[in-house]
């Protein structure tokens, strides 16, 4: 404990104090009543975490720019707290990296991605650092499958085979078993009652309750705030700033459109305030 205290230290103290800088709820209620984006880039230019980096931009005037220097603003997030990192650190940030959005630059997050990281992650020292990575990318493959299969079902009714191919072929926390049903569940009711039957919905290690919506945000936010209480000094922290940072910006994003396109503020905040 004392040497991941010591190891830990300065990462996990700058991660603190940027993740203190992300924006509020109460940042989101403000931004959902602007009625034109030329307001938002002025609330912007006021906060500590996006301040800088409008600065020489004074030429900054609508949504497409504006988005271009939010998403800028993970990039340099992310080149901090690599600065603050040591070797086997930045070995478990790199396989993060790519899931990170840079300016207008979508990453490419597919199956490919995750079968490439799940098979480094074996590759990084230390028993407690491959442990806490295979719980994070895990669960995030499980769930990411167990989400682009009930979408697949509920709105576009595409069957077995056309799904199977969307999905990532590694289970982690579900059994290769339970994976097999849902794929092959016919009605998104029986989805439901074999996905109540799994791990994550049952015992005491159940991240979310089966009446909660089906929500991949829930599993993560919740799987994060369980791993830093359990590894506060670790590289859990600063994931789970990165998870944060990506929410705002999709937040962001949100209500930069919505408020482009005259969406009632009622419907900005439903967007964003999860």
């Amino acid at each position: 404990m004392a040497g991941g205290l010591f190891e830990y230290s300065a990462l996990v103290t700058k991660t603190r104090a940027m993740r203190s800088r992300l924006l509020r709820q109460e940042d989101f209620e403000r931004i959902a009543e602007f009625q034109t984006v030329s307001e938002t880039i002025g609330f912007l230019r006021e906060q500590e975490s996006y301040g800088k980096i409008y600065g020489g931009h004074e030429e900054i005037q609508h949504r497409g720019q504006v988005e271009a220097l939010i998403y800028r603003s993970i990039r340099e997030d992310y080149q901090k707290l690599y600065r603050f990192a040591n070797a086997r650190q930045r070995e478990a940030m790199d396989l993060y990296l790519g899931q990170i959005q840079f300016e207008e630059a979508v990453p490419r997050i597919d199956a490919v991605y995750f079968e490439r990281v799940w098979r480094e992650i074996e590759d990084i020292s230390g028993k407690h650092m491959r442990k806490l990575l295979r719980e994070v990318f895990g669960t995030q493959i499980d769930w990411m499958n167990i989400m682009w299969c009930y979408r697949a079902k509920q709105f576009f009714h595409q069957g077995p085979q056309v799904i199977e191919r969307m999905l990532i072929p590694i289970c982690y926390r579900l059994k290769q078993t339970e994976f097999r049903q849902l794929l092959l569940a016919e009605q998104i009711e029986e989805f439901r009652r074999i996905l109540g039957n799994t791990v994550y919905f049952k015992g005491r290690e159940a991240l979310v309750r089966l009446q909660d919506e089906i929500s991949y945000r829930k599993v993560m936010e919740k799987m994060y705030q369980r791993l830093c209480r359990k590894y506060p000094c670790s590289m859990a922290p600063v994931y789970y700033y990165f998870y944060k940072k990506e929410q705002e910006i999709q937040n962001l994003t949100t209500a930069l459109e919505g408020i482009r396109y005259q969406i009632p503020a009622q419907d900005i905040r439903e967007l964003i305030l999860v």
